[in-house]
């Protein structure tokens, strides 16, 4: 079956409009289509990207409609012919979000660190670099169970991938604690007032109410370690942010991990402050949306190949693999 057959209702819909942007309920698509939206699409943003590595977005894409705003909340969608998109874009090229910084990385170098990375990735079927994916797929899929077996499960994955990359040494207090230590973690994460965190567009983490979740979300993770027996007498366990947006990262897909190398990385280049924070957050998302079409470009590749990248990812990839570079 062609992509997007499934959904060929939605696209002769689109095509016979007549108009250049509308929006549309849920439940009028699916009126059209002659069937029920996923739950994802009912709870996910991301489900309404425009990548070709979901048939979904062909729907609209073999019509030449991109998504432009998707709520979650109200349930609706805005839909925009792909060439008046565009030529706002070009027409208020003056007007896109720009940071406060002057961002010295150029695009084309950032693109070729994140392939670079990339194909680290996938030149070994077992290798560490697969762990982010293999957590961060796991949490996707059982977004929706909410029982003791599937949060066991993720907080095996949780700590596997925290494991994979230098959370578990000797000066951890992790390194003193089972893999169930994890569990409240997972439980808060799995909190539906999370879900508009899952795998987040930068244009939507740079909103005050979805910082403010990140900034819950946050707290709730460092209070939940620190409420456990301390691994070392008289020392409360301390999440760093190293940790906490490695958490963030690998479950939520909503942050880059601020470790050594991205927090290098952003400093060398102007891109941000090293401190995991709002502003800096919204920093590397408006560094995101200043070439936007170029990362998004490259996500959508990507995305082809067993896991939906989200764009904090490829900041993530990006930023580590500037630093690392820079220090071999």
């Amino acid at each position: 079956m062609p992509k997007g057959d499934k959904f060929i209702a939605l696209t002769s819909y689109l095509e016979n409009c007549g108009m250049d942007e509308l929006r549309m309920s849920f439940s009028e698509i699916e009126k059209i289509i002659g069937f029920k939206l996923s739950d994802s699409a009912y709870s996910y943003p991301a489900q309404w990207s425009n990548s070709e590595s979901q048939s979904f977005a062909f729907g609209w894409l073999n019509a030449g409609y991109l998504t432009r705003q998707v709520n979650i909340s109200e349930q609706t969608v805005e839909f925009v012919r792909e060439e008046v998109y565009n030529s706002r874009k070009r027409e208020n090229v003056s007007k896109r979000v720009t940071q406060s910084k002057i961002a010295t990385l150029p695009v084309a170098d950032a693109i070729r660190c994140i392939r670079t990375y990339y194909n680290e990735t996938v030149k070994d079927a077992h290798g560490r670099y697969l762990s982010w994916q293999h957590c961060y797929n796991a949490f996707i899929l059982n977004r929706s169970n909410v029982d003791d077996n599937t949060f066991d499960y993720l907080a095996l994955h949780l700590a596997f991938y925290l494991a994979s990359w230098g959370m578990y040494r000797g000066s951890s207090f992790l390194l003193q604690k089972d893999y169930k230590v994890h569990i409240p973690i997972v439980k808060i994460i799995m909190e539906k007032q999370y879900n508009p965190l899952v795998g987040i567009a930068a244009e939507e983490l740079i909103k005050n109410e979805n910082l403010d979740l990140l900034d819950g979300v946050s707290t709730r993770i460092r209070k939940a370690y620190a409420d456990e027996l301390p691994s070392f007498d008289g020392v409360i366990n301390n999440a760093t942010d190293t940790l906490v947006t490695k958490i963030l990262l690998g479950t939520l897909g909503c942050v880059p991990a601020y470790d050594r190398y991205y927090v290098q990385a952003v400093k060398q280049y102007g891109i941000s402050v090293g401190n995991y924070n709002r502003e800096s957050v919204k920093d590397v998302a408006k560094y995101y949306l200043t070439y936007k079409d170029d990362f998004e470009n490259v996500r959508a590749e990507l995305s082809l190949h067993g896991a939906e990248y989200p764009m904090m990812k490829l900041m993530d990839m990006c930023m580590w693999q500037v630093a690392f570079e820079e220090n071999k």
